[in-house]
């Protein structure tokens, strides 16, 4: 990576801030072996297995718009409140009680 771009990629990382915001930047950098599309979100926005499915689906919708298709993504599984919801049930089902030997 070259020095212009590192000092780039820096600057654009540093300037997430949790308290102020943006919590999400992009750079696009035109490079002499193509373009390069950063993705810069704050830890607390995306998690591990949530960045894999955001990047399916941007990769996704990328080759569809580089076949000339309209970006078509899969409908949305699971809202975050319906998990916290199963969270929620679980945590005060027979299952947890503390009843149960391992």
């Amino acid at each position: 990576m070259s020095a212009a771009i590192e000092a780039k990629v820096n600057e654009i990382q540093a300037g997430i801030q949790l308290s102020e915001g943006p919590l999400v930047k992009l750079g696009l950098f035109h490079c002499p072996d193509g373009d390069h599309l950063l993705m810069a979100i704050h830890h607390l926005v995306v998690d591990t297995v949530s960045w894999r499915i955001l990047f399916e689906d941007i990769t996704t919708a990328h080759e569809q718009a580089l076949n000339g298709q309209t970006a078509r993504l899969p409908h949305k599984t699971d809202s975050f409140r319906t998990w916290a919801d199963g969270q929620s049930q679980y945590v005060n089902s027979p299952a947890m009680d503390g009843s149960r030997s391992p």
